[in-house]
């Protein structure tokens, strides 16, 4: 489908408006990433093959399906009509496997056939656990990009939160502002006889923000303008908060947490389950 030396992103495209916001995303960000594939995926229905025609009973439906994508393109992207590529099976599989080699996955939070009272369709959540490369989960509205790039990297020193980094500082515009957030929590109870002092917790996670941003720094010859901060709060909410206002969150698929051993860690599954901005989650290496 595609050759090993271009660079690019693949977009999940199902006629939606939200895949109509997802690939308007993308196409502002192009020239960072690469080359945009929209794909579409179908399904087969009850339909009796033919004796000796197995792709036989397909035809119609990938007919179909490629009818509805250049009629989408057409109205939204007609330069991307010959980019547009049709496949079979479901959506998160078909999206993973079309993303294999690409620089990232982009998919909207509503389309696909979801439910209304989902906050994350079913492909995207899928997309965001199985994806072996970073996925951008874009919500339904998404402001204005600001002219240097406001973007959110969260980071608790795990090998995945510093995965994310690197990511994004290899991807984003060099005139981006990155803000690594470090999130900690005083678990001890006031007035312990054993509990630590003020502000010890504080000054351990700004110890390891800044040592582990300073080693993922190290051996890029050039970035964004990088800063820090050390907030206090529970992770998710942190980020959220963080993140009100800006162009981009990005976080590693899991981290420290006692949830690390799932697919998706508990604050990458709770920032990608109802994104209020755009959300990269970046797999670890593998």
């Amino acid at each position: 489908m595609t050759d090993e030396s271009r660079r690019f992103v693949v977009v999940g495209v199902d006629g939606s408006n939200g895949s109509a916001v997802a690939l308007r995303w993308a196409l502002d960000h192009a020239d960072h990433l690469g080359d945009i594939e929209p794909v579409t995926t179908f399904v087969t229905g009850p339909m009796v093959r033919e004796e000796g025609s197995p792709d036989a009973g397909d035809e119609p439906y990938r007919s179909e399906t490629t009818r509805q994508q250049l009629a989408f393109l057409e109205s939204h992207a007609p330069w991307l009509v010959d980019a547009g590529v049709v496949l079979e099976g479901r959506a998160g599989p078909g999206l993973v496997k079309a993303a294999t080699a690409a620089e990232l996955l982009v998919v909207g939070t509503r389309g696909w056939g979801d439910r209304a009272d989902l906050s994350i369709g079913s492909v995207g959540s899928y997309c965001a656990r199985h994806s072996t490369v970073p996925v951008a989960l874009i919500p339904a509205e998404v402001p204005a990009l600001h002219d240097h790039l406001d973007v959110v990297v969260g980071f608790d020193g795990s090998p995945h939160s510093r995965d994310a980094l690197g990511w994004a500082l290899r991807h984003l515009r060099r005139s981006a502002r990155v803000t690594v957030v470090r999130a900690f929590t005083d678990e001890t109870v006031a007035g312990e006889v054993l509990r630590p002092p003020d502000g010890r917790a504080e000054e351990s996670a700004r110890r390891e923000l800044e040592h582990g941003v300073a080693a993922v720094l190290d051996g890029l010859p050039g970035h964004p303008a990088v800063e820090t901060a050390v907030l206090s709060g529970d992770p998710r909410a942190v980020l959220r908060s963080a993140s009100v206002g800006a162009d981009l969150l990005v976080v590693g698929a899991r981290g420290h947490g006692v949830l690390e051993v799932l697919l998706l860690g508990s604050v990458a599954s709770a920032v990608a389950h109802h994104p209020t901005v755009p959300t990269i989650v970046v797999p670890g290496a593998r």
